[in-house]
């Protein structure tokens, strides 16, 4: 829409009432001051431009397509205001969907405390940042106990998985909710520790508003955007 300042809005009421246009009323019977020009205004504008044109030197095509198409564009604007309300509304809706679906699923997210499964086994993934010769997973209790140590040999860079069956050297189930692991790698002849990732529940999940991160709540792990999401078990 136009907005129409204070210094035209005399000249726009005459010709607007010269034409057949008639101003809305307030609530108290005092006449409004229009603001805005809608379709139908502008359709009788243009109408009533060309009704008392100079017939010596009438509107130029050009300036007639131009004026058309200025027509269209506020059409046009007009109507994809009212398309993207009614896609906001939808994204809202299934941003909604979205976060319940992920509930009670079990998701890959970087963290070092991996939450032992129904079998009292877990799962995980290293995420090398380049390729080594060497990599190695410890699994310690909380008390920082050393109950399991995994080789997993040369790997490239990227997301290395790891598997833990909860049980010691001796075959023994260890039977703790929650673990530590450390990852070490080997790459030029030098050892450092490398990033990890866990698989654990996701308990909670918050519905976010328009522009906000979509936020959810892991057993053991704490608050992750969706962004930190690896992967999925199902």
């Amino acid at each position: 829409m136009a907005e129409i300042n204070a210094s035209a809005q005399q000249s726009l009421d005459a010709l607007l009432q010269k034409i057949g246009v008639s101003k809305a009323s307030s609530s108290s019977g005092a006449p409004a001051k229009k603001t805005q020009l809608g379709q139908e205004d502008f359709l009788k504008l243009m109408t009533a431009q060309l009704s008392n044109q100079d017939p010596f030197a009438p509107q130029s095509n050009d300036q007639m397509i131009a004026q058309m198409a200025q027509f269209s564009t506020v059409s046009g604007i007009a109507e994809l205001n009212s398309t993207m309300k009614n896609v906001a509304t939808q994204l809202s809706e299934n941003r909604i969907a979205t976060a319940m679906s992920f509930v009670g699923k079990t998701v890959l997210v970087p963290g070092s405390m991996a939450t032992a499964d129904d079998k009292g086994g877990i799962s995980g993934a290293i995420d090398l940042p380049n390729d080594v010769t060497g990599l190695t997973v410890q699994v310690t209790r909380e008390n920082g106990e050393l109950v399991k140590s995994l080789d997993l040999g040369r790997n490239a860079a990227g997301l290395v998985g790891f598997e833990w069956d909860g049980r010691d050297n001796a075959g023994k189930l260890v039977g703790d909710q929650r673990y530590y692991i450390k990852a070490m790698m080997v790459a030029a002849g030098k050892q450092s520790q490398a990033p990890t990732d866990v698989y654990a529940p996701v308990t909670e999940a918050t519905v976010p508003q328009s522009g906000q991160d979509q936020m959810f709540k892991v057993l053991n792990v704490g608050s992750v955007r969706m962004t930190d999401i690896k992967g999925i078990k199902y």
